[in-house]
C-alpha cells in the first residue's frame, strides 16, 4: 500500500529530471504539497501548475537556503556528471556534487528540516562486484568519479546525523527506465533503442553486448522513495532494482519481439566504465520498506514503445515552457 503523504511539504532537487519529474508527480498523487527546483525548466505537463517551481544553480547558497525554507521532506537527485564523462574531470566532479551537497547540508541541519531522501547509484557504488546478486554490505569500490561521489555523499549524510541528528535515507537505484525517458541522453539505454528502431537507425552497442544491468521500472523507483519518507527502521541504505539482469542483447531480442522485425545493431569499442554485471540484492527494501517491484520489463518496453509510436516526433522538437519563478 503506498502511504499517505498528505499535507507533507516535500522539496524534489531536480525536479525537472526523469526520475524527479515522476518523483513530483507521485507525491501529489500521494497529497504531498511540492516545491521543486532545477538549473532548466521543466518540460509542459498538466500538473505542473500544482508545484512550486524555481529555477536556479544547486551551488547558490541563497537559492538553496529559499529553497529549502518551510520543508519536511527533501530529496536530493542533483548530479552534475554522469558515470561515462566523470573521470573527464574529478576535480569538477567533486566541486559541483560533494561541496555544493555539503552547502545544502549545512543549512539543512538548522532549517528545521525533517529528512534528506538521498537518490545514489546502485551501479556506480560497488564498482566491479564480488558477487552477485550484490548486497548494500557489499564492498565499495567505485571505478569512476560519479560513483566516488556518490559514495562520499552517502557518507556525509551519515556525518550529519551522527553530529546533529539531520534524518536521512539513501536509495541505490540500478537502472531506471519507463515512459517519458529522455532518448537522446548518455543515459538511459532502453529509452534510446526504442527511439532508434522506432525511426529505422541502428542501435549502438559500447562492447560485445553481453554486459548485464538490473532495469527497474519509474513507477517501481517512485513507490521506494515515497516509502521510505516514514521509515524508521535499523537501516538507511537501500538497493532498488529488480534483483534480475538483462544484458543488452536481451533488450535487443525484447525489442524484436515487440517491433516483429529486424534490428540493425552497431557494435562499438567496450568502455573501461562498464561493469560487466551489475544486479542488486533487494532483500531488504522488501523487508523493512515493504517494497516489492510490480513491473516486468516486457511490459514496461512495451509501454515505452508505444508511447514512441504514438508521439514520434524529430529529436530537437522542443516542448519547454515558461514557467513564473516562484518566490520562496
Amino acid at each position: 500500500m503506498k502511504p499517505n503523504l498528505k499535507g507533507l511539504r516535500c522539496l524534489v532537487m531536480g525536479g525537472s529530471g526523469f526520475i524527479g519529474s515522476n518523483l513530483c508527480r507521485g507525491l501529489l498523487a500521494s497529497g504531498a504539497k511540492v516545491r521543486a527546483f532545477s538549473r532548466n525548466p521543466p518540460f509542459a505537463r498538466e500538473w505542473h501548475s500544482q508545484v512550486e517551481w524555481a529555477c536556479g544553480d544547486f551551488s547558490n547558497h541563497e537559492f538553496v537556503q529559499r529553497a529549502l525554507k518551510d520543508i519536511d521532506v527533501a530529496f536530493h537527485l542533483i548530479s552534475s556528471t554522469i558515470p561515462a564523462t566523470s573521470n573527464l574531470n574529478v576535480s569538477l566532479d567533486v566541486s559541483s556534487n560533494i561541496i555544493s551537497t555539503l552547502q545544502m547540508l549545512e543549512i539543512a541541519k538548522t532549517s528545521g528540516l525533517r529528512k534528506v531522501i538521498y537518490i545514489s547509484s546502485g551501479g556506480a557504488i560497488y564498482g566491479i562486484p564480488q558477487r552477485v546478486p550484490i548486497h548494500e554490505d557489499h564492498p565499495t569500490n567505485p571505478i569512476c568519479a560519479y560513483g566516488i561521489h556518490k559514495l562520499a555523499v552517502e557518507k556525509y549524510l551519515h556525518l550529519f546525523h551522527y553530529l546533529w541528528k539531520l534524518d536521512y535515507g539513501v536509495l541505490r537505484i540500478s537502472n531506471p527506465y519507463g515512459i517519458d525517458q529522455p532518448f537522446n541522453r548518455p543515459q538511459g539505454v532502453i529509452a534510446s533503442f526504442l527511439h532508434k528502431v522506432v525511426n529505422n537507425e541502428p542501435l549502438e552497442v559500447w562492447g560485445d553486448g553481453t554486459v548485464v544491468r538490473d532495469y527497474v521500472h519509474i513507477n517501481d523507483v517512485i513507490d521506494a522513495c515515497q516509502m521510505l519518507v516514514g521509515h524508521q527502521g535499523p537501516s538507511r541504505v537501500f538497493n532498488i532494482g529488480t534483483g534480475q539482469g538483462h544484458s543488452l542483447l536481451d533488450l535487443i531480442d525484447i525489442i524484436k519481439r515487440l517491433t516483429d522485425k529486424p534490428v540493425a545493431v552497431e557494435f562499438r569499442k567496450s568502455r573501461p566504465v562498464d561493469v560487466p554485471v551489475n544486479v542488486l540484492d533487494i532483500h531488504r527494501a522488501n523487508s523493512e520498506l515493504n517494497w516489492h517491484p510490480t513491473t516486468e520489463i516486457a511490459d514496461g518496453m512495451r509501454q515505452m514503445f508505444e508511447q514512441c509510436i504514438l508521439q514520434r516526433r524529430p529529436a530537437n522538437e522542443s516542448r519547454l515552457v515558461s514557467f513564473t519563478k516562484s518566490a520562496i
